[in-house]
């Protein structure tokens, strides 16, 4: 079971089937079939805090990961039956992706996903390097 939480205010106008069928494939494509994500969409300020108190980076960015484990301990936390390993959390910036989306002339929703995809892939062990 894949279970997709999605924390989006009101404010924002955004595509939530789409958006939750992305993540899903994301984790589908990487044979994860049995996980749960957390998504928020927020603005300027919440993002900003949270890349500058939880990261130690100064100013706004376009999306947060927060993976809860690392790729290899995914299921060695013992959980109730039926209750899918959270593989963490990911923050957008709605803001930042209107901005991104009118410089590259995109759809909104499609700049969300794409953030979308790139923070499920650091939940999924992928990084920078």
């Amino acid at each position: 079971m894949i279970q997709i939480n999605l924390f989006i205010g009101s404010r924002y106008p955004v595509n939530r089937v789409q958006l939750r069928n992305a993540a899903e494939e994301v984790l589908k494509n990487n044979g994860v079939d049995h996980a749960q994500v957390d998504i928020s969409v927020v603005g300027k300020r919440k993002i900003k805090e949270l890349n500058e108190s939880r990261l130690k980076h100064e100013g706004t960015t376009d999306v947060l990961s927060f993976p809860m484990h690392e790729k290899h301990q995914l299921n060695d936390f013992p959980l109730p039956e039926g209750i899918p390993p959270h593989l963490g959390d990911i923050v957008i910036s709605f803001p930042e992706a209107v901005r991104t989306a009118k410089k590259f002339g995109k759809l909104v929703d499609d700049q969300i996903c794409f953030y979308l995809q790139h923070g499920m892939m650091h939940l999924l062990g992928y990084h920078h390097d």
